[in-house]
Order: C-alpha cells, then sequence, then structure tokens
C-alpha cells in the first residue's frame, strides 16, 4: 500500500472547493493525491499505486466501482453528498446500497445521528464509521466567504440587485432529456426497483411532487419577473437539468438571467433573496444567514428535508409572493419572524466542533493508510507507477459535469492552502483530461 489518496469528483460546482480543501490537508502529510474527474481514475483503477479511495457517495452505481478498485487492492472510504438535507433514517439510507457498505473500509457521516443510523442498518460498519461533519458546510464559515469578496462584488457590480432562483428540477428537465432513459439511471442507482410495484409507484409519486414543485415555483417565477422591476432575476439550474429549458421559457425578459454551472456560494451571498424547493442552497444559505424562501406545494412522498424547519416554507406560490412583497417593503413579516427558531433548529442538524471536516477526513484517510502498512518515511514519486495508465476519452456528458484546467487546479489548491493556513509546496501534473497528480514537494 502507497501513501496516496484519490479524490474522484463528478459535479465540479458542488464538489470542487470541498475536495481541494481535503486534498490540502493530506498535502501537508506528505501524503500524494491524484485529483479530478472521476470517469479516468475508474477506468485506471487497475494501473494506479494501490492507495486509497474516496467515493462521493454509496448508490448502487458508486457500489460497483467500489467492488471493482477494491478487487484490485485500493482501499475504499466513502462520504455521501446527497443527504445533507436529510433528518430522518430513510432520507440517509434511501441510496445506501448494501454492496457499497461492504465495500467500505471506512465511512464518514455527517453527524453523530447519521452514524448511528448507518450503523444500525450496517452492523458490520461498527468501528469503521466516523461522525466527520460535511466539507461543504466548512466552505459556509465566515472566513471562508471571506475570499468570496471579490466574486461577490463583480456579480453585484454586473447584475445590480437581484433575487437568486435555484431549481432542482432534474428529472423533468433532465441533461438525458429522455424519461426512460432518467428512470433506467435511478434505477442504477438504487432509487427504483423495476420489478417491485411498491417502488414503481414511490418512484411516479416522486417524480409528481417535483412536476407540482416546478408548476409552482413557474408561478411565482412569473410574478416576480412581472412586478419586483426594481431587481433582476439570476436562476441557477440544477447540474442535471438542461439550462435552454428555462432561456426558452423566459426569452426576451431583459431581466432574467441564467447562470448554469456556477459556484453556489458567491450568487447567495449576494443576493437580496435565495428562493428554491428543498434544495440545498435552502441549507446553505441558511447557513450564511441570508434570507430565503422555500416554496413547497406538498410534502415529499417518502421523508422530510431540514430545509422545511430551518427555512421560511410556504405552499403557494401566492403566499410566498405576499410573503415577499411584505419583506422587500417593510424588511419584516414571513421570511425574518422565525429567524431563532430555524437558527435554533440548524445548529443540531450537523456535527460541528473546532476541527473542520475537511482535516477529519484527512486523518482518517492517513490512519486507513497506516492501518494497511503505507510507509510515509519511504514513499516514492508515485508517477513512477503510471505506467500503464491510459487516457480516456469522455463523452461531452461527462466534460459538461466536470472540466478543470490546470491553471484553476493550480489556483485552487493555493486558495484551499491559505484559507486553512497551510504552507507547502506542490508539483502539480496533469495525467489526463481534468486529471491531475499533486505531490508534496518532500516527496
Amino acid at each position: 500500500m502507497e501513501p496516496i489518496a484519490y479524490l474522484g469528483l463528478e459535479i465540479k460546482q458542488r464538489e470542487l472547493e470541498s475536495r481541494t480543501m481535503v486534498a490540502a490537508h493530506l498535502l501537508k502529510a506528505g501524503i500524494a493525491v491524484i485529483f479530478g474527474q472521476q470517469w479516468s481514475m475508474f477506468a485506471n483503477a487497475a494501473a494506479l499505486p494501490r492507495g486509497v479511495m474516496l467515493f462521493k457517495t454509496v448508490n448502487d452505481i458508486q457500489a460497483g466501482v467500489m467492488e471493482k478498485c477494491r478487487s484490485v487492492g485500493h482501499l475504499i472510504a466513502a462520504t455521501d453528498e446527497e443527504v445533507l438535507v436529510c433528518t430522518e433514517d430513510e432520507c440517509f439510507l434511501e441510496v445506501f446500497s448494501p454492496t457499497a457498505a461492504k465495500n467500505c473500509d471506512l465511512f464518514f457521516a455527517q453527524s453523530e445521528f447519521h452514524r448511528q443510523v448507518v450503523e444500525r442498518k450496517f452492523p458490520f460498519l461498527r468501528g469503521k464509521t466516523q461522525a466527520a461533519g460535511n466539507v461543504r458546510v466548512d466552505c459556509l464559515a465566515p472566513k471562508r466567504r471571506e475570499t468570496l469578496g471579490g466574486e461577490v462584488k463583480s456579480i453585484a457590480d454586473t447584475y445590480g440587485p437581484y433575487i437568486l432562483f435555484n431549481t432542482n428540477y432534474a428529472q423533468l428537465n433532465s441533461i438525458w432529456k429522455d424519461r426512460n432513459t432518467v428512470a433506467n439511471i435511478a434505477a442504477k442507482a438504487g432509487l427504483l426497483d423495476v420489478d417491485d410495484p411498491a417502488s414503481i409507484q414511490e418512484y411516479r409519486a416522486k417524480w409528481d411532487w417535483e412536476q407540482l414543485n416546478r408548476d409552482e415555483m413557474m408561478k411565482l417565477l412569473k410574478w416576480v419577473t412581472e412586478n419586483h422591476h426594481g431587481r433582476n432575476i439570476v436562476l441557477r439550474p440544477h447540474p442535471g437539468e438542461v439550462p435552454t429549458y428555462w432561456k426558452d421559457m423566459f426569452n426576451g425578459q431583459e431581466r432574467f438571467h441564467i447562470i448554469p454551472r456556477s459556484n453556489p456560494h458567491p450568487w447567495i451571498l449576494g443576493a437580496d433573496l435565495v428562493v428554491h424547493t428543498t434544495c440545498t442552497t435552502g441549507l446553505e444559505a441558511a447557513l450564511m444567514d441570508k434570507p430565503v424562501v422555500n416554496l413547497v406545494p406538498g410534502p415529499h412522498p417518502t421523508f422530510d428535508f431540514v430545509t422545511n424547519h430551518i427555512n421560511p416554507t410556504f405552499r403557494t406560490w401566492k403566499e410566498a409572493a405576499s410573503a415577499i412583497d411584505t419583506f422587500f417593503t417593510s424588511g419584516d413579516g414571513p421570511i425574518t419572524e422565525k429567524q431563532k427558531h430555524h437558527a435554533d433548529i440548524l445548529s443540531s442538524h450537523f456535527s460541528i466542533d473546532d476541527k473542520e471536516a475537511s482535516e477529519k477526513i484527512s486523518d482518517g484517510l492517513i490512519a486507513l493508510l497506516k492501518e494497511h502498512g503505507a510507509h510515509f518515511s519511504n514513499a516514492q514519486d508515485p508517477s513512477l507507477g503510471l505506467g500503464k495508465f491510459q487516457r480516456l476519452n469522455r463523452v461531452e456528458t461527462m466534460k459538461d459535469k466536470f472540466l478543470l484546467e490546470p491553471e484553476e487546479m493550480a489556483s485552487g489548491l493555493q486558495k484551499a492552502l491559505t484559507v486553512l493556513g497551510l504552507r507547502i509546496n506542490v508539483k502539480v501534473k496533469q495525467i489526463d483530461d481534468s486529471l491531475f497528480m499533486l505531490v508534496p514537494t518532500q516527496l
């Protein structure tokens, strides 16, 4: 086993900043890191030096890759990026594949409650599960927000005052376009069992719920466009959505701007108000103390979300519109009246202490490597083990999800090191499209 870690990423704007922070801690500890798009990394698993691979989630799709990577000698660790807004056992476990659980040498839960849920379901993961927090939450701390000042100012100079709408209708408005293809992907991920009538019924109910949400959000969008002329409307579609749907819908509206594939944080910070439907951005907005509206016409068919309890939540577009009018007229009303109550609920949702999640995850990966015989004092340049590595010709859908140039990789890493107060020189070597080897200079 070599002192090397593999951090594969799928969606750039969602994962880049948080995974870069984990990489920074690993590099400081003398660990080489392969960092970037996951597809080439997984395809070359057998050709890569044996190390620890950190997976972003634990669904059936990732589980198959875990099994393959573990079979050729890699250690497997995982987080679950899909459960950030979960509050119930069913939500935490909805796509936690038993195959993924069996192949995990280490799982990082986002809270103590999350850890307990996982260990009750998979008793063999007791002792292999750590409550580490969530790096995406770390990225929203006040000292991190300060680093976004330049971006926030640039946005303000370009767009002026604006209301930010975040949409998450990736089934209805999918980049895969065909409904059957979307359903097939859901089945592969463990969200749908095509042989189980109850599962099919539940999946259809979720589809209908998303349709209801989008219809109500569309009405609110049109109302804001027609009535709040002092502000622009900025819309961030989910990474899995087709942006042209929204462009076609609001074509000709000069105050309407669509910003696909963007980092949400500077846009949230710069907004006068954030509007969403049980979206992770509602949680992020609450963590950044921004006023927010959660428009949810009806309860989810299966479980609840924390955003329904930490954001002002409205069932109809008319209720939301009235609250928005009051907020911009007087600064109070339903959007602000329960701020302390919402903050108290939010503070209990995560495991938050003096050590940040990025450092906890790094420490866990290092301990796992040492436990399995990695000798840090005898580390060699890991590029010596890439003789059989083959570049991957990625399809456009993969590139749309994740594309990272060398300059952006280097600047992002330097920013993470600076924010974390870490000083180290790192060699950055590109080994494939959007995939890099990061090596601390002492290796």
